[in-house]
């Protein structure tokens, strides 16, 4: 902090264990210039604390505390859980990726991506890009929550046992069903909704609520009428 403040750098993100910061005018670091300030950090420290260079990015994007991108010119790197979920659905993991990319490359695309997902929903061909995973553990078949017994329920008369993952979705009237035995019926509400709070992912940097509709609410229903005609 003593250090930014001296060569009246920004403190861009702060880390458990990293520090990002930035020239006031944006401009480059020259090597010379990162080895000089590595070197002068680490001159402060005692012995046993060793500063490492993690890397020059020219785009770092913060969304919250542990959770924010890296992008260094090739490859970007994500860090949190609220971007890197495993099992939220293939799908939504999908456009997180693809705003991610967007606003690395500062397009103006973000509403037609979502759009384009909320299509996809109200006539869904694949199930899968929209299942979510469920490991089947002793919890499970213990549990007397809502969660787990509808999962038990859904497996039903299979030959899943202990250990298995399956994957499911949850029908119009919110039951869980296997993958294998889609009919083309599911609950579109619920899908409209884990869209809507997925993009809330990013409302620290994104005025979420003007760009993005909430399709899942009964007002928005005619709005929806447009997308899908359109």
């Amino acid at each position: 902090r003593e250090a930014s403040s001296m060569k009246d750098f920004t403190l861009v993100n702060l880390d458990t264990d990293s520090i990002t910061v930035s020239k006031k005018d944006g401009s480059p670091f020259s090597e010379l210039e990162e080895k000089n300030l590595l070197d002068e950090l680490n001159s402060i420290y005692p012995e046993n604390i060793k500063w490492e260079p993690d890397g020059y990015f020219p785009v770092v994007i913060v969304l919250r505390a542990k959770n924010y991108i890296l992008y260094d010119g090739k490859k970007k790197k994500i860090k949190g859980s609220s971007m890197r979920d495993p099992k939220r659905e293939k799908a939504l993991r999908e456009l997180i990726n693809r705003f991610i990319d967007s606003l690395i490359e500062e397009r103006s695309d973000l509403v037609e991506i979502y759009k384009e997902y909320a299509k996809e929903i109200y006539a869904i061909k694949d199930i899968n890009r929209w299942s979510i995973r469920k490991t089947l553990s002793e919890k499970v078949y213990s549990s007397e929550r809502s969660n787990e017994t509808k999962v038990v329920d859904a497996i039903h008369d299979t030959e899943y046992v202990e250990g298995d993952r399956v994957y499911m979705y949850y029908k119009p009237d919110d039951t869980l069903c296997l993958v294998e035995r889609f009919d083309g019926e599911y609950n579109k509400e619920r899908l409209y909704e884990k869209l809507y709070k997925t993009v809330r992912i990013f409302e620290t940097i994104l005025p979420v609520k003007e760009m993005f509709i909430n399709y899942s609410l009964k007002r928005s229903q005619k709005l929806l009428e447009v997308l899908i005609q359109s």
